[in-house]
């Protein structure tokens, strides 16, 4: 195992990798799906990245630790088992999205020339209050 701290080859890094140990932050977390990047998740702050491991955790594509001792165990646990980490990088690599940049760019060239977009939500119109009289 190493400890990388600020690095511009997280690509090639985390290709490379058996397990990514992070904080839930939206594009380390984006960067590691695209890549089928298992994750551990240490120290998630309230809001997105809370949201974030929940949703990690839900769908099978990480594990969390809330102590350094906890993340040893998890860390050793998961590398124990091809299995295991086999099957977290499976469900990894299903969630990621690594062409969303180009999806969302096409989406906003067809938006621009006037194209009605496929994944455009409907309108909703907002409820109208009665009057009281």
């Amino acid at each position: 195992m190493r400890v990388v701290g600020f690095t511009e080859r997280m690509r090639e890094l985390m290709s490379v990798a058996d397990v990514l140990v992070t904080k839930p932050g939206g594009l380390t977390v984006s960067e590691a799906l695209a890549c089928g990047l298992p994750m551990a998740l240490v120290s998630p702050i309230p809001g997105q990245e809370v949201r974030n491991s929940d949703f990690l955790l839900e769908n099978g594509a990480a594990v969390k630790a809330n102590s350094p001792a906890a993340l040893t165990g998890k860390i050793e646990d998961l590398l124990s088992s091809d299995t295991r980490l086999a099957e977290m990088r499976r469900k990894a690599k299903a969630l990621g999205r690594p062409r969303a940049a180009f999806e969302v760019a096409r989406a906003a060239l067809e938006l621009a020339r006037g194209a009605p977009s496929p994944r455009r939500a409907p309108k909703r119109r907002s409820p109208r209050r009665k009057r009281r009289s």
